[in-house]
């Protein structure tokens, strides 16, 4: 326990050690030639900081805080005492497999390498240049020697050949860098790569730490046969099919001032050529405003009353798309197509009022509905394109969690950082650091 204590930050752990030095003199105490029986004051201590460390390591510092920080996930039930048992059986490993998810595992480990990096290194700082925008394949400039140094520093450029030439091997470093970091994956050196590039290695660290915190907080639990995560700051959606990645796709989450709630839900219905209820507040702040200023907004835009509300009809240009994914929520959140294709272009993809699109709807509908034979991908392109509501039930409903995390390993092993859309890090960075 007091080896763990000592390391504790190469779990990600800043708060300090309570009572650090009763406890030290407790120990050296204990350790000593004159302590000949059970010092019931050790043995409080010893407790004590066992329950203290276990949680911060496998529970999370700050789980008691995640509604207060807009985590609405289910939170994660442990017994630090059967583990504790456990670990005193000998049997480490197990235990961490049953405190924590896989992905938490691999994060810390590409956390241990950055903080050695750290220690061995200083930042190396590639300028931004009008003229290095401008390297195309195969050209050469004095920016390269840097360019290089620095990819190999963050592991994706796996050797220095010494030239000023912008060749295959560099081109590819770039592009691995560029897909780790959300960027569309070229060779192009804009400025939006100089700027992921340029990150210190101590914010990756704290970015790491954080979202270990995250990890932390998420049940090791059987989410059955199948299950959807939405990642926000990825802007991407994962089809897991017994705990392996079998399908993703980019998604369009909500807008800073209508943030995606992160949560979870049970995927019960899809619904088909569907209408689109719009919500009172859009209807106050643009439906309405938009009637004033002409009387066939309406019309123009497919819409017509229905009960004092106003809907939008099934149809290519309905806000919806052609289908939607329903887990019902108190949030009025689900999944959806969108006739805005051209948004899934951007790197950055927060344009909603809250819902998630999906790019490719239909090929999520085909996954979905696998487990009815009678629903082919005909007949779903078919209810797609009807023009006529159509609602089909699931046999067995479907988890689906919207999480929050800016670094992570994905299922290739490579280290991934996101863009604080939604300036969540920070904050909780502050609670990690308060003791």
């Amino acid at each position: 326990l007091v080896n763990h204590l000592e390391t504790q930050q190469s779990d990600g752990i800043l708060k300090s050690v309570p009572y650090k030095k009763e406890f030290s003199k407790l120990v050296n105490q204990a350790q000593s030639a004159e302590r000949q029986k059970p010092d019931i004051n050790l043995e409080l201590m010893l407790s004590a900081q066992y329950f203290n460390y276990a949680r911060n390591k496998w529970g999370g510092a700050e789980a008691d805080k995640t509604a207060g920080m807009g985590w609405y996930l289910p939170k994660k039930k442990l017994s630090y005492s059967e583990l504790l048992q456990k670990q005193l059986g000998g049997a480490a490993d197990s235990v961490e497999q049953l405190a924590v998810i896989p992905q938490y595992l691999a994060l810390r480990k590409a956390l241990n390498n950055y903080q050695q990096l750290e220690k061995k290194e200083k930042d190396i700082v590639v300028p931004f240049t009008l003229a290095a925008a401008k390297i195309n394949p195969g050209d050469t400039s004095s920016i390269i020697p840097l360019l290089c140094a620095r990819l190999h520093q963050l592991g994706d450029l796996q050797n220095i050949n010494g030239n000023n030439a912008y060749n295959n091997e560099l081109q590819q470093a770039v592009i691995n860098f560029k897909e780790r970091h959300g960027l569309a994956a070229n060779e192009k050196l804009n400025q939006a790569f100089f700027k992921q590039l340029n990150v210190p290695l101590r914010k990756r660290i704290e970015a790491m730490i954080i979202n270990l915190e995250r990890m932390r907080w998420i049940p090791v639990d059987d989410h059955g046969g199948e299950y959807i995560l939405v990642n926000i700051p990825e802007y991407k959606l994962h089809y897991y099919i017994n705990n392996q990645l079998t399908w993703d796709c980019k998604v369009v989450v909500g807008k800073v001032m209508n943030k995606t709630v992160i949560f979870s839900g049970h995927m019960q219905y899809i619904v088909f050529s569907p209408y689109w209820y719009v919500p009172q507040s859009i209807i106050n702040k643009e439906i309405k405003p938009g009637m004033a200023r002409n009387a066939n907004y309406l019309a123009n835009h497919r819409m017509e009353w229905n009960g004092g509300n106003v809907r939008q009809k099934p149809g290519n240009e309905n806000s919806l798309g052609l289908v939607k994914f329903i887990f019902p929520n108190s949030n009025n959140i689900y999944l959806h197509d969108t006739p805005s294709k051209p948004l899934f272009n951007e790197d950055a993809r927060a344009f909603s009022h809250g819902c998630v699109r999906v790019e490719q709807p239909r090929e999520l509908a085909i996954r979905i509905l696998k487990q009815n034979p009678a629903w082919t991908p005909d007949k779903i392109d078919v209810a797609m394109h009807a023009g006529t509501e159509r609602t089909v039930m699931l046999k067995n409903k479907i988890p689906v969690y919207i999480g929050y995390f800016t670094a992570f390993v994905n299922s290739k092993g490579m280290l991934n950082f996101r863009d604080d859309v939604y300036k969540r890090d920070d904050s909780l960075l502050g609670l990690l650091m308060k003791n």
